[in-house]
């Protein structure tokens, strides 16, 4: 099985001739960092779309992709009502509340209840000021847009092995299921290092590959420097092996 890291909370699934997209999202603005040159016209072959929750750096080119390859959306219920009135015909949505399983050729995808990682005061008034210049642009990007919707994660199993990822850093209940690679977001806090490194403690992984690390919509984001995440695995004795992905590059998983 292909994996490859799409930038952001987003990635490409491949096994035989499925394709399978989590969280597409290639529309940054010119100062996000790595670029992004791959746009919702290279993914005319893609079969499914998995979407973690609605907010704008998840799902704002779902609807271009729908319309280019005919994907079928798996979504929560407000994040399908969200892409419907967007253009996205309701018969490519499938709404989910978490639990519900589906086959999409090879890939067995169930969806896991989830939350969204709390922002936490020092990010958000540093975040604040930093975007009040930029307001008029943000503010059509934002949740009264792009509303969050539950959030999910996302269980695949494909080629025997499993693979589990999250869109936001936060899962409240124990997941009860095997996990070979984890795809952890590493944004949202200050401490967000550690609060990675405790999902990974929770859910252990063989693999880990972060992600959503990027800066991806700056001033609203930030790089996250990914040593003190490793760091924060090592102080806790895991034994996991971290795979820093690549914009773009293909991964044999």
């Amino acid at each position: 099985m292909q994996l490859r890291w799409l930038g952001t909370a987003g990635f490409e699934l491949g096994s035989g001739t499925t394709t399978i997209l989590i969280d597409p999202y290639f529309t940054r603005n010119p100062k996000a960092k790595p670029e992004q040159r791959l746009k919702p016209q290279d993914f005319p072959h893609a079969q499914a779309v998995l979407l973690t929750h609605g907010h704008f750096d998840h799902s704002f080119d779902v609807p271009a992709v729908v319309q280019l390859s005919g994907a079928v959306v798996y979504a929560s219920p407000l994040a399908c009502q969200s892409l419907a009135a967007k253009g996205v015909p309701w018969n490519r949505l499938r709404p989910c509340w978490g639990g519900e399983s589906a086959e999409v050729g090879p890939f067995r995808l169930t969806a896991v209840p989830a939350r969204h990682v709390t922002f936490d005061a020092h990010l958000v008034l540093s975040t604040a000021w930093k975007c009040l210049p930029h307001l008029a642009d943000l503010a059509r990007l934002g949740t009264t847009h792009y509303p969050c919707g539950q959030v999910l994660g996302w269980y695949i199993e494909v080629e025997g092995k499993r693979l589990f990822d999250m869109g936001s850093a936060s899962l409240p209940w124990d997941l009860d299921r095997e996990v070979d690679v984890f795809m952890v977001p590493v944004q949202g806090r200050t401490d967000i290092c550690s609060v990675a490194a405790d999902l990974v403690a929770r859910i252990k992984p063989a693999v880990v590959i972060p992600q959503h690390y990027d800066d991806f919509y700056p001033p609203l984001s930030r790089y996250v420097d990914l040593a003190p995440f490793e760091e924060e695995l090592r102080k806790r004795g895991l034994q996991v092996q971290v795979r820093v992905p690549t914009i773009n590059k293909l991964m044999e998983i």
